[in-house]
């Protein structure tokens, strides 16, 4: 039985590759590394995602998911962004002090 969306969002995973194809990053990428992204590790994100939201088990889904280039890199966990301690840095507590 499929996945929900609550365990597995297949749309997060679209939006990721349709924001790495889109104009605007492309246009920067080139910018600033002299090169177009290919942007097959958010397209691999995708196919994990599906056959996560395939998987009869959770458990297993979220275990796939976990694999996913976005969950690597990305996420929503903040330390993990490519400009934590570059541009800006972490708080011990998030807050507007």
């Amino acid at each position: 039985m499929p996945q929900s969306n609550d365990v597995v969002n297949l749309w997060l995973f679209i939006d990721e590759w349709t924001r790495c194809v889109g104009s605007s990053y492309q246009k920067d990428r080139l910018y600033r590394f002299g090169e177009f992204d290919k942007c097959s590790a958010q397209f691999d994100d995708i196919k994990v995602a599906l056959k996560a939201k395939l998987e009869s088990s959770p458990e297993k889904a979220i275990d796939l998911l976990e694999t996913t280039h976005y969950k690597q890199n990305l996420g929503s966990d903040p330390s993990k962004s490519p400009t934590a301690g570059v541009i800006w840095e972490l708080k011990e507590k998030p807050s507007w002090d």
